[in-house]
């Protein structure tokens, strides 16, 4: 902790009992107080972002189908497949690649499973992110210090980091990093013009439309919005449609292979997958309140929506709302990047300037002023305790070792074309692990998985997620056949998860005759369906 009493007093005295006096106080210089600030906020920040996935000792959440295209490549040799083996359902290979693979070589380099790759490799790239979004904001608030404070904000925000630290994580991770540095070379190519800007344009761009199909459209975007602040003259028109061809080009051997295996439909189908949610003014809401169990980072996000608008800082308050009109599934994590920023400006001009007009005295530096480092110390504290809170809640939502268990047995037991209807009670399929691990884990085939239709089934796709939603409200065996009869999804083995294996559904799939319980262990059950 004593990076955080350094924090705090900012005026250090020494004493030398050979002249037995005290020597005058030495001040944190700016540089110092920038590098205490940063070295806080990487050790943090990396804390809170591993600490899930020790805890649990398997991948967060998702991650089920990219183990599988990860092993797809292996099997290829590393050539672009046409599909995917997961879930036995010929899904194109279409998603963008980066991060599959970047984790097969990591794994057959370093000799890690992929399932661990899958566990420690997205919060190592998010954790170096934090340093690259120090660089991105010192350079759009022209200020060091604004970045590192951004920096800590960002690193320790609750629920800003949850979906890149998953399994599903290792393209998140990718394209968040990449969207940063992508961001901060656009924003360097229209202030300077330079040739190696413009090059390093090109190159973070690719990487993130490489990388996340959501980060890309939402780089495109905020690109657009960093010319209307910077580059509206024919110079930076120019240089933005070179980066945008050059884009097209460096990318386009990825996306080629895809369309001349399957024409233009996957990204279709992909395209109108994106959302089907809540209103654009409630998600803000939900953004602005956050996932903290205390109110106190939603006031400070409020008065700092509110300073920038009064600071004019418009920049910043257009970039929380534009990704909410280009893609509102992914928006909460990257209008979260503005919002640190505006803490940022909170702690540096609106806190410094409410106490001098309180004190009636000049507001000091900020790396000077002891009332701000303290109230700074308290909200990182508590932003830290609040990151713990919510890593708890990321730790129950992984496969437990009776879930990989069950998932063994199926994939040692049972006939290779036999049919599977994992049973959860998950309302929402795409948080709902065991469904999504389960064909990656077994090589087997599961009706009630989600993952990989959005490749495939265009608007069909919300009509799919809503069918697996009622499927997992059944409490009897009776409702369970009745969906599989109207929706021609049959099965030949039904899994209990240990909350329904042990409820009113388990009892009733134990005392069908037209059921065999073939395996039962640590709460899970697999019941096969008699001839």
């Amino acid at each position: 902790m004593f990076g955080f009493a350094a924090l705090t007093s900012p005026s250090i005295s020494y004493y030398n009992p050979k002249v037995n006096k005290i020597n005058e106080s030495k001040t944190l210089t700016q540089a110092e107080w920038i590098g205490l600030i940063l070295g806080i906020s990487v050790l943090f920040g990396a804390f809170v972002r591993f600490f899930p996935g020790l805890m649990t000792g398997f991948p967060l959440n998702d991650g089920g189908m990219f183990l599988s295209m990860i092993q797809d490549l292996r099997e290829s040799r590393g050539i672009l497949p046409e599909f995917t083996s997961y879930n036995r359902l010929n899904i194109p290979f279409a998603y963008p690649p980066f991060g599959f693979y970047f984790a097969r070589f990591s794994s057959d380099i370093f000799g890690a499973s992929d399932i661990d790759t899958l566990r420690w490799l997205p919060p190592l790239v998010n954790t170096a992110s934090i340093l690259v979004f120090y660089l991105l904001t010192s350079e759009i608030l022209s200020s060091k210090q604004l970045g590192a404070l951004a920096a800590g904000f960002y690193a320790l925000m609750p629920g800003a980091y949850g979906w890149f630290v998953m399994g599903g994580g290792l393209t998140r991770s990718f394209g968040s990093i990449f969207l940063l540095l992508a961001v901060l070379s656009v924003l360097r190519a229209f202030k300077s013009g330079t040739a190696w800007n413009t090059a390093l344009s090109i190159l973070y761009c690719s990487l993130t439309v490489l990388s996340h199909p959501e980060a890309g459209l939402h780089t495109a975007a905020i690109c657009v919005l960093l010319w209307f602040f910077y580059g509206r003259n024919a110079g930076s028109f120019g240089r933005a449609i070179l980066i945008g061809v050059g884009v097209l080009l460096a990318t386009s051997p990825w996306w080629l292979t895809v369309v001349s295996y399957h024409g233009l439909l996957p990204f279709f189908s992909a395209l109108h997958t994106g959302y089907n949610g809540k209103p654009v003014w409630i998600a803000l809401g939900d953004l602005l309140i956050g996932a903290d169990v205390t109110p106190v980072l939603a006031i400070l996000r409020i008065i700092g929506l509110i300073w920038s608008l009064w600071t004019r800082q418009y920049l910043l308050s257009l970039w929380v709302l534009l990704p909410y009109l280009v893609e509102p599934r992914s928006a909460p994590s990257v209008a979260n990047y503005p919002l640190a920023m505006m803490l940022a400006l909170v702690f540096a001009q609106a806190i410094p300037r409410s106490i001098s007009i309180l004190g009636r005295k000049p507001a000091a530096e900020i790396h000077k002023d002891k009332k701000v480092n303290n109230i700074l110390l308290g909200i990182l504290i508590y932003m830290f305790i609040e990151s713990n809170l919510y890593g708890f809640r990321l730790v129950g939502n992984s496969l437990t070792p009776g879930e990989r268990d069950a998932m063994s047995w199926i994939e040692l037991n049972t006939p290779a074309d036999a049919f599977f209807l994992p049973l959860t009670g998950v309302l929402s399929p795409e948080t709902d692990p065991f469904a999504e691990w389960f064909p990656a884990l077994t090589q087997r085939h599961s009706q009630s998985t989600i993952q990989g239709y959005e490749w495939t089934l265009a608007d069909g796709f919300f009509r799919r997620y809503s069918l697996l939603s009622e499927l997992q409200r059944c409490d009897s065996v009776d409702c369970v056949e009745r969906w599989s009869r109207e929706n021609d999804l049959p099965y030949d083995y039904a899994v209990l998860a240990a909350n329904r294996a042990k409820g009113k559904l388990g009892r009733s799939f134990q005392m069908n005759p037209g059921y065999a319980r073939v395996y039962y262990a640590q709460d899970i059950a697999v019941y096969e369906k008699k001839p």
